[in-house]
């Protein structure tokens, strides 16, 4: 399996916790307990941690091999000028 084959795996993991994240999302809203919302609360709070984390991978791996383009030597940043005498 490549970096690219497993940055889809957890792509799709990420699709399945975005899945459950929305169902009890939508739940919380649907019900009238206090207690119900909070504990559905709960229990997305976590998930929603996970499905960040396991984007960034998913990204990660997915653009592990593409190369950066190089500064060109003599090239300072923007935010560096040179001073004029």
């Amino acid at each position: 399996m490549t970096l690219y084959e497993l940055s889809l795996e957890y792509a799709r993991t990420a699709a399945d916790l975005r899945r459950r994240i929305v169902e009890l999302e939508h739940a919380g809203r649907e019900t009238d307990s206090e207690a119900r919302r909070l504990q559905l609360e709960g229990r997305a709070r976590p998930l929603r941690s996970m499905y960040r984390d396991v984007r960034a991978v998913a990204r990660h791996l997915e653009h592990y091999y593409e190369k950066h383009t190089p500064r060109q030597a003599g090239t300072a940043p923007a935010a560096q000028h040179k001073r004029r005498a």
